[in-house]
């Protein structure tokens, strides 16, 4: 691994001869071999100076250099060794055995610490240049590494912009005096103001309607420290002025660098739409709820209020066709969510399957009911009917005719009138049956009207006046 480090080291001088730089570093044999093979040259370039030569030491001063440059301290001591031996050898005097030359001592003791000197010195240098090379690099590598993160972290907070710019939900940051320091376009339009109109403003001075219910909430998140979830903010805001919102938010601290807590955090949808539906499901629940309560009541009274007359098959049919109406009344708030059932398409209901024909008025075409008005008015044309099918004008060739207009009365909205003719000769009972009961009673406690129900020879008459407030 080392060897491979400072093979890589090596190049990073660029240029001949300084990528040898340590070439052999961390190598042994190579830088060995390269120490004994640049003396040996030294040597050679020696003898070829002959004798006496001008400098005899001058050839191995390069070599221990190269030999150090090459292979750093072990090759260079080599190579100065080899050199002091060689030296050593070239100073000896010819013929005269071990004597070596007048002054040779003082040269070996000049050149030995001198060789020394120079190796340490080539050495270092080579390590110093290549350590500033190498640090430059690592310096280059970290700061490409540092401009990758940096262009990452560039993207992403693009991304992140992008989101919190484009998010669905209003999202916003207040800092410690609560005013806006960023807001995005979903919570500033819910504000009615653009996103640069609310930068460095205070929250109170562009919503003051929600002030007496945020500001206390905020307050604790940077006093406490606490996120807030669920917060139900109810209010005005200038995008819908005179109109009560209502917004679930989250409140959160948001802190600085050094820990502190620089201001809050703003998570807010708008629930407006789904607490209303939630409001008018819960009355629709309760109405449901009161009228299936009020029909099991008024069933149980029309049972408790027919007499056993005529056959069981009879009595059953008669009961039948009465809850009947009452259904058909139910179909119709069903429909419109219990807000009440049209004028038109409950008479149509109870009498188109007689062959009636009715005209309304164009001023009560379009008229809605309220749920017990409709279900009272039911029964009344449900029994109208009936009755005029077994013993009245439906019973032979006769004809009903069936009007509603509105009413000059000060009490009353309209009045429903039902008339037979060429029916079999009527004559007033001399006791009111359970039909003409139900009628009264419905009309008197059901619609809250008044009644106008004669005998008339020519044919049952009944007129209804129903009230303002059977209307919805």
């Amino acid at each position: 691994m080392q060897s491979g480090r400072q093979q890589g080291e090596a190049h990073l001088f660029g240029r001949w001869p300084f990528s040898l730089c340590h070439v052999f570093l961390g190598r042994p044999v190579p830088g060995v071999l390269s120490a004994i093979g640049v003396i040996a040259f030294a040597l050679v370039v020696r003898l070829a100076m002959g004798t006496p030569p001008p400098a005899p030491l001058l050839p191995f001063y390069p070599s221990i250099v190269i030999a150090t440059f090459l292979g750093g301290r072990l090759p260079g001591y080599i190579a100065a060794t080899l050199a002091w031996i060689c030296a050593g050898y070239l100073f000896l005097n010819s013929g005269t055995g071990l004597g070596m030359q007048p002054g040779a001592p003082v040269a070996m003791l000049v050149y030995i610490p001198s060789t020394i000197i120079v190796l340490e010195v080539v050495h270092s240098l080579c390590t110093s240049a290549m350590n500033l090379i190498a640090a430059k690099e690592a310096l280059e590598r970290e700061g490409r590494d540092q401009a990758e993160q940096k262009a990452h972290l560039l993207g992403v907070i693009d991304e992140l912009q992008a989101i919190y710019d484009e998010a669905p939900v209003g999202l916003g940051l207040l800092d410690g005096d609560l005013k806006f320091a960023r807001i995005n376009a979903a919570l500033a339009d819910m504000n009615g103001f653009s996103a640069e109109d609310h930068l460095g403003q205070s929250v109170w001075d562009l919503l003051p309607d929600l002030r007496s219910s945020a500001e206390p909430l905020l307050g604790k998140v940077l006093e406490s420290g606490e996120v807030l979830r669920g917060v139900e903010i109810t209010g005005e805001t200038p995008a819908k002025p005179g109109v009560k919102r209502t917004w679930s938010e989250v409140f959160y601290p948001v802190h600085g660098p050094d820990g502190f807590r620089r201001g809050v955090g703003i998570f807010c949808v708008e629930i407006t739409d789904l607490k209303q539906a939630r409001e008018r499901e819960d009355l629709l629940t309760r109405e449901v709820d009161h009228r299936a309560k009020n029909l099991l009541a008024v069933v149980q009274s029309i049972v408790q209020m027919m007499k056993a007359q005529g056959t069981v098959s009879e009595f059953k049919d008669a009961l039948i066709g009465r809850i009947s109406a009452i259904s058909r009344a139910h179909s119709h708030l069903s429909e419109n969510r219990w807000n009440g059932v049209p004028l038109q398409a409950l008479i149509s209901d109870e009498l188109t399957p007689y062959g009636i024909e009715f005209a309304l008025g164009d001023e009560t075409s379009n008229l809605i009911l309220t749920s017990a008005t409709a279900q009272a008015l039911g029964m009344v044309l449900h029994e109208l009917a009936t009755n005029s099918a077994k013993y009245g004008a439906l019973s032979t060739e006769g004809s009903v005719e069936v009007t509603c207009s509105s009413s000059s009365e000060d009490d009353a909205a309209l009045v429903l009138r039902w008339a037979e003719a060429g029916g079999p000769a009527v004559a007033e009972p001399s006791a009111k049956g359970f039909g003409t009961r139900l009628i009264e009673r419905s009309v008197t406690h059901g619609i809250g009207g008044k009644l106008d129900y004669q005998f008339r020879p020519e044919g049952v008459f009944c007129a209804i006046s129903i009230p303002r407030t059977a209307l919805r």
